[in-house]
């Protein structure tokens, strides 16, 4: 009998009856970087080891279960996952009688079949994706330990972290809220522009209004306009124009995807939308849920046909993974199996997890997902007609659907009506009830009136919580599976804080965020740039093609930061021996070098060198004794006597020797 390894303990009793095999978890990472982690600054050979002691026998106990046994390492199939097979690969290899890697993408039957059936040879697996991760986790504990400190010190807060793609991050977010203060120092009437619209009437009296083509951009303009124009009694309609548009159906969900709809449809955390969907996966009812495909297997896609294939909204559809995708093999997140909608309830529920509401509500959302994503477009009909008035063009639009499409299934299988898209930003001025498409050209209607309408520029908004992620995405900073873990932790360090208006999050930067981030661009700018995070991220998947090596990611982004040595084995200098490190390097004007903040061996060494230089004021007393000492002995006083203790006591000494010399 075979041993499968996996990382959620809660999985165990499913992989178990699956594939009835005996079935252990890591409990995800068990080794973790050292205190030192760098044991050799030349090459940047690193040091990993067991997290604590407890974990330590609790995995060396699996070990000793591996031996002489063939090994299925099924951690998760993503890089993280790969990484923590690959330890452990590297500890069994020479006492299992085989080891092989396999991939469950979804905890079922049928998914786990088929993970077994695919798995292969360790040794074949392609080692450079664990040189990818080291390379990503060295960086990021290299940026964390040399950069906060730096920013602890600079901002005098401890609460302070800086990380290689959390402040990216956070530079996207003051960069909005610049933007949002700088319009709001316009004034009122730069804010606002002008079209002019006018109230037409057709031959039996009803009436439709239009909107002139021209924008004012003041008071003045649209006056001057309305009176040039308001003795026209007719206008023509000298052009009607049709055009197709065809709205695709939602595609099968990435994470950025899940987290961004799910946020604005259910109203829940990223970081809650993963929690909940993890649950569902473990429980064998959707697919792996840390994804940047939007692909769906051969054999869901052939049971939606198969169930739906007689429906008028039906398309069969295939997605494929886009260019930046690290996930070819990878799934988009989906249900595991066809079933109708009414079950969803009942089946989360005897899945086995924890009941919540918010959990069968994000199941039913993915299963909408998967059967839209199969689904034709809407097709609609869009109408713009053009009036002529004394030469200048005035418009009115109108949109009919001629195919419903997805917006059909949803009707008819969710009992849901698809929200209708937002209007035109202009045409949002114009109420017209009746049908246009009644009107003909070249036909001219009475004019009834004419008006003026504000058209306000669009400010600027802080992002949304719910497009914050696919921003993220866009920009090439982070992961599938660090998404969520961002907005957290800008919140515990208070750079940002949530407001909350009607059904949406908005992200806001707090002043702490944007002094912060204004520190960073000074000192090191580098670290807050997509386009920096970007090219790292490009490298670190360069590293798992093989085309780059590990060192190609580590050296440069060490030199960034002077190629400051770690050293965890020191204790940091406490807060008074950096804020009297400041004062006497102040006073001196000293530079000193970072590591002198990072190590209390090196900061007491410095406080000692510059106290013996540091110039201390005598006390009152020893200034009124050299002074009297002046008086009486008609000695001149020296320069600085009342700021140099050494001058001062230097003095009095020289005083009391002559009066000595002389018997006095």
């Amino acid at each position: 009998m075979s041993i499968i390894i996996i990382e959620s303990p809660n999985k165990i009793e499913k992989v178990k009856k699956y594939s009835n095999c005996e079935t252990f978890a890591t409990k995800g990472h068990f080794k973790s970087l050292t205190k030192n982690f760098i044991k050799n600054y030349d090459n940047y050979e690193i040091e990993y080891d067991f997290s604590n002691e407890e974990t330590r026998k609790r995995m060396n106990f699996i070990f000793s279960k591996c031996k002489n046994e063939d090994v299925i390492i099924a951690t998760d199939p993503d890089r993280e996952g790969y990484a923590i097979g690959y330890m452990f690969y590297q500890i069994i290899k020479n006492s299992a009688k085989s080891v092989k890697r396999a991939e469950f993408f979804e905890i079922t039957q049928a998914g786990i079949k088929k993970g077994l059936e695919n798995a292969i040879d360790f040794q074949k697996t392609n080692f450079k994706d664990f040189e990818s991760f080291k390379a990503r986790a060295v960086g990021d504990k290299l940026v964390g330990f040399i950069l906060s400190p730096k920013y602890m010190r600079e901002m005098n807060d401890k609460n302070i972290s800086v990380g290689r793609v959390q402040t990216p991050a956070l530079e996207l977010i003051v960069k909005k809220q610049l933007e949002i203060e700088e319009f709001q120092k316009l004034k009122e009437e730069e804010k606002i522009s002008y079209k002019a619209k006018a109230l037409l009437q057709t031959k039996d009296s009803k009436e439709f209004e239009v909107l002139s083509e021209n924008v004012y951009s003041n008071l003045n303009e649209i006056e001057e306009f309305l009176n040039f124009i308001k003795d026209n009694s007719k206008a023509l309609l000298q052009n009607i124009k049709e055009k197709q548009s065809q709205k695709a159906p939602p595609q099968p969900f990435r994470t950025s995807q899940l987290q961004e709809r799910a946020n604005i449809a259910l109203s829940l955390a990223p970081d809650e939308i993963m929690l909940l969907a993890g649950e569902l996966f473990e429980a064998g009812l959707i697919t792996y849920t840390r994804t940047d495909s939007n692909t769906l297997s051969n054999e869901f896609i052939n049971e939606l046909e198969e169930r739906f294939k007689n429906e008028t909204w039906y398309e069969k559809r295939i997605y494929e993974a886009g260019k930046q995708s690290q996930a070819q093999a990878h799934e988009a997140i989906r249900i595991t199996h066809i079933h109708p909608y009414e079950e969803c309830e009942n089946l989360v529920k005897q899945s086995g997890v924890k009941f919540s509401q918010s959990l069968i509500d994000l199941y039913k959302f993915i299963y909408e997902n998967s059967i839209l994503s199969q689904s034709k477009n809407c097709i609609s009909l869009n109408q713009t007609y053009e009036f002529s008035i004394k030469g200048v063009i005035f418009k009115a639009t109108q949109s009919k659907i001629i195919d419903k499409g997805f917006k059909e299934a949803k009707e008819k299988l969710f009992k849901s009506k698809e929200l209708e898209d937002e209007e035109n930003k202009e045409e949002k001025n114009l109420k017209n009830k009746i049908d246009l498409s009644s009107l003909k050209q070249n036909e001219s209607f009475d004019i009834v009136s004419f008006e003026k309408v504000e058209i306000k520029k669009q400010a600027p908004s802080p992002y949304k919580e719910s497009n914050f992620i696919a921003l993220l995405e866009k920009e090439g900073i982070g992961r599938p599976s660090t998404y969520a873990s961002f907005l957290p932790k800008l919140l515990q360090r208070a750079y940002i804080e949530i407001e909350k208006k009607g059904k949406n999050n908005f992200i806001k930067a707090t002043q702490k965020g944007l002094d912060f981030m204004q520190k960073i661009r000074n000192l090191d700018e580098w670290i807050a740039t997509s386009e920096y995070t970007r090219h790292m991220e490009n490298v670190l998947d360069s590293i798992s093609r093989g085309e780059v090596s590990y060192l190609d990611f580590i050296k440069p982004l060490h030199q960034k930061m002077q190629f400051i040595k770690i050293n965890n084995e020191e204790k940091a200098p406490s807060e008074a021996q950096i804020a009297l490190l400041n004062k006497l390097a102040k006073e001196q004007n000293v530079k000193l070098d970072e590591e002198v903040f990072l190590k209390a061996n090196l900061a007491k060494k410095n406080i000692e060198e510059l106290l013996k230089n540091s110039i201390k004021a005598p006390s009152p007393k020893q200034i009124a004794l050299a002074e009297k000492l002046s008086q009486d002995k008609k000695i001149e006083l020296p320069k600085d006597y009342k700021e140099n203790i050494k001058i001062c006591s230097a003095f009095i000494d020289k005083c009391f020797k002559e009066c000595k010399k002389k018997g006095n």
